[in-house]
């Protein structure tokens, strides 16, 4: 055990210190999959080599982070070693990718990839290197919670490519379930995959595979909580994570067959739209209980002793759980509308009375939500942790509204072209960007009511 502040009665496992590697090495793939994802949507451009590139510049970050001393490790072999270590899990973890080369008409796909993970090691190691000669990192060791908000991170990624399947109505462009065209879905040749955007197999592909980098993150973040923390709750908080992720994944793939088969042939699936509705809504609580697990493991979180200042703690929870419940209510008739409007069209009954329920939930999340927010941020003598997630309350909600105007607009607006219809690049991006901003709303929600969960009764008199 090690202290997390000198002075401080407070300690943490000594294996919080070591999850700086994995938080490391899971941001930059993260990080490479994020640019290499939207240099693909800009192929044949300067800006997507520039992005590639990027990718690379991540793994060098991440090595940085990495090789940096800590207190109490003054030793620049130890840098060495440590951005080699984030260099090989970052080539394990891309191996998800370029697996698939094995498939490809690439010539040598194998030393393709040998190439790739010992280029991924040597960039991971340079950065360790670059890391070992700078200051030491001022922090308290426990990294444990930093690895928790970088799957929270890879999560909220793995939402917005899951909004963009939805948005360009790609969620049918592969059509068998575990496999891809009956492939292994890591074995799907890459220039298959990226041959032609307008068949949207590119974006439910990409989906596919980002969902099975959370779910392997969510295996190691379980594995993680039981060892690096001594509280028997966390650790059965990440069993929670990693069965959540388990039925999303499940779920995601049972919408496109309906049924568990490997089949292509369109006689033997059903695609379901209510599954597809209920794997939207389980990814952004799972987005949710993964802050609140980085939230839980932090040093603030352990050091207690929070003071809401002027405010009365029992009716602050219960807002806060109000403002949950609605939210997920909101989120329910979000996903719904929208897999209506895929479905339906935007002027079929079934879709224009989801809309209307949708809208109206909008107002009183908007108003229990700037309610909310203007209390954790503006009263007096409240601990900080409230006042920053209440501002984040304050700014996404505003945000949501105008993002939530511009995605009616964009969808009334879109152009149908005889039987078929257009759906236009902008609309998909402002549909997407609501959809993402609602699960920050979710997540700052859930926050909210663990922090003030966290705060002691005061006994009365």
């Amino acid at each position: 055990m090690v202290p997390i502040v000198a002075g401080s009665p407070i300690q943490v496992p000594r294996l919080a210190r070591g999850c700086r590697i994995l938080a490391a090495a899971f941001a930059s793939t993260t990080v490479m999959w994020l640019l290499s994802y939207i240099a693909v949507l800009l192929q044949a451009s300067f800006i997507g080599d520039v992005l590639f590139g990027g990718a690379v510049l991540a793994l060098v970050g991440g090595g940085i982070v990495a090789g940096r001393r800590d207190q109490g490790l003054e030793d620049q072999r130890g840098g060495l070693l440590r951005g080699l270590a984030v260099g090989f899990v970052t080539a394990i973890l891309n191996l998800l990718i370029v697996a698939s080369l094995l498939q490809s008409d690439l010539a040598g796909g194998g030393l393709w990839i040998v190439g790739i993970l010992v280029g991924c090691v040597v960039v991971g190691l340079v950065g360790g290197v670059i890391g070992g000669t700078l200051r030491p990192w001022r922090t308290d060791g426990n990294w444990l919670p930093i690895f928790c908000w970088v799957a929270t991170g890879l999560t909220f990624f793995m939402i917005v490519t899951g909004g963009i399947v939805t948005g360009f109505e790609a969620g049918l462009a592969v059509p068998d379930w575990p496999n891809s065209y009956g492939h292994n879905m890591l074995l799907y040749p890459l220039s298959e995959m990226v041959a032609d955007l307008d068949s949207g197999i590119f974006y439910e592909h990409a989906h596919r595979l980002t969902g099975m980098l959370v779910g392997l993150t969510a295996l190691t973040l379980c594995a993680t909580l039981w060892m690096a923390d001594d509280r028997l709750w966390i650790g059965m908080l990440g069993i929670v994570i990693l069965v959540l992720v388990m039925i999303q994944g499940v779920i995601g793939g049972l919408r496109v067959t309906g049924t568990l088969t490997l089949s292509q042939d369109p006689s033997m699936l059903s695609p379901s739209t209510s599954l597809a509705v209920m794997h939207g809504v389980l990814a952004q609580i799972v987005l949710a209980v993964m802050a609140c697990a980085a939230a839980a493991t932090s040093t603030r979180w352990r050091r207690g002793a929070l003071v809401i200042g002027e405010g009365r703690l029992s009716v602050d929870r219960q807002l806060a759980i109000v403002l949950l419940v609605c939210l997920l209510l909101q989120l329910l008739l979000g996903a719904v509308y929208r897999h209506m409007l895929t479905e339906m069209g935007a002027k079929a009954p079934g879709a224009t009375h989801a809309l209307m329920g949708h809208i109206a939930m909008a107002a009183v999340v908007a108003i229990v939500g700037v309610f909310v927010g203007l209390r954790g941020s503006a009263m007096e003598g409240r601990d900080d942790v409230f006042k920053w997630i209440g501002r984040v309350l304050l700014v996404a909600i505003g945000l949501q509204i105008l993002l939530g105007f511009g995605a009616l607009a964009a969808v009334m607006m879109r152009p149908e072209i005889g039987a078929t219809i257009d759906v236009p690049v902008w609309e998909v991006l402002v549909t997407s960007a609501h959809q993402a901003n609602g699960a920050v709303l979710l997540m700052a929600s859930a926050l909210l009511v663990a922090w003030y969960l966290r705060v002691p009764k005061v006994p009365s008199t």
